[in-house]
């Protein structure tokens, strides 16, 4: 299965957002990781946004199982849901 990162600009980031990246790849070994590119379908987009506006561009991003905003690192867990919800169904 594979999963597009968009990551926003990073003008005000709050958080490492490339170490949420990096605790998903220990967590889910068995999935692909990658930048969401606007002309390929993933099975789920994840969109880092550094802060709450949420600024990022994703309408043109693909998911089978829809797309994750996210604003902080407290999200994480919500990721972790959606990942494991999107799993079960395959």
């Amino acid at each position: 299965m594979r999963i597009g990162i968009k990551y926003c600009g990073g003008c005000n980031p709050r958080y490492n957002r490339k170490d949420v990246i990096k605790k998903l790849e220990k967590e889910y070994k068995d999935l692909i990781f990658q930048l969401a590119m606007e002309n390929q379908i993933y099975d789920l987009i994840i969109v880092l946004c550094g802060c709450t506006s949420c600024c990022a561009g994703h309408k043109n991003l693909n998911g089978k199982y829809g797309k994750i905003i996210v604003s902080s690192d407290k999200d994480y867990i919500k990721i972790l849901k959606e990942i494991d919800d999107m799993k079960m169904l395959n």
